[in-house]
């Protein structure tokens, strides 16, 4: 019972409030569309269970919830477009995410040489690497690192799949298999953190900063994003005459439309050099 919502002080979210503590209560909710994990760590097995935040009066103090507001709002009305077309049988239209996470690989041991690396978390200066991106031969070639790192997130429930050496020297991505919004963030965060934790074991430091060096490609956290009804119809779906598939054109101008009004939105969303 406890363990589905919870009650804890909630006087320091956000930061600087000034409401009395007594008066600040919390509400945490297990989210049961995200799966709970096992996570081992020097301490032992911990039980981690995705959860929502919110106020006494319903105002979000975490990011989840407002993810989760979104998913259903894009489903309200995404149905009425489904309605229009006469599929009568979805109930939700749900958002998927295939999250791609590139990522650097440095020497632990220089790294903490750097006071750059060490707090800005990319260079500030230096000079460029003796070999740039003028070749391609290492796209394909063997990622031992990845080895461990699939292992780890294997454990965790994280579907990894997609992985290759990226055009920067030193530079990788590893991208799981497409799912739900919700859960796609939720992996992601789990592989940031996994890639993190594994290059410690290997005396490399995991660098996520979207620009570490310049000069040569940055990591880029592409979301490859789609919207699917409960019954299998793919809304961003062409077909092979897209020119004809009036839901498609319709969905498609929906979301340039509201991409368009709410791009201020989507800027402050990405705004952030921490990947």
């Amino acid at each position: 019972k406890e363990l589905i919502k919870g009650e804890p002080d909630a006087s320091s979210f956000p930061s600087g409030g000034l409401r009395a503590t007594f008066e600040a209560r919390g509400y945490t909710t297990w989210d049961i569309t995200s799966p709970a994990f096992i996570k081992e760590t020097a301490t032992g097995p911990t039980l981690c269970i995705p959860t929502a935040f919110c106020s006494y009066k319903g105002e979000a103090l975490d990011k989840k919830t407002p993810l989760l507001r979104s998913m259903e709002a894009l489903s309200k009305q995404a149905i009425r477009i489904v309605r229009l077309f006469g599929n009568t049988e979805a109930t939700k239209v749900l958002p998927s995410v295939g999250a791609e996470q590139e990522y650097f690989l440095v020497d632990s041991a220089k790294a903490l040489q750097r006071e750059d690396i060490i707090f800005a978390g990319r260079t500030l200066f230096g000079a460029p690497a003796p070999k740039g991106q003028e070749m391609d031969d290492h796209y394909f070639g063997v990622i031992r690192f990845m080895h461990d790192v699939n292992i780890e997130l294997w454990k965790l429930g994280v579907t990894s799949k997609t992985q290759h050496n990226e055009a920067a020297p030193a530079q990788h991505e590893v991208a799981p298999i497409y799912e739900s919004a919700n859960v796609a963030v939720d992996h992601n965060q789990l592989v940031m953190e996994t890639l993190k934790r594994v290059a410690g074991k290997h005396g490399l430091r995991c660098m996520l900063h979207e620009k570490p060096f310049a000069g040569v490609n940055g990591s880029g956290k592409h979301n490859n994003w789609s919207i699917t009804t409960d019954n299998g119809v793919n809304l961003l779906e062409p077909g092979q005459t897209p020119n004809e598939n009036i839901q498609f054109l319709l969905v498609l101008a929906c979301i340039m439309k509201a991409v368009d009004t709410h791009a201020y939105l989507l800027r402050q969303s990405a705004s952030n050099v921490g990947n």
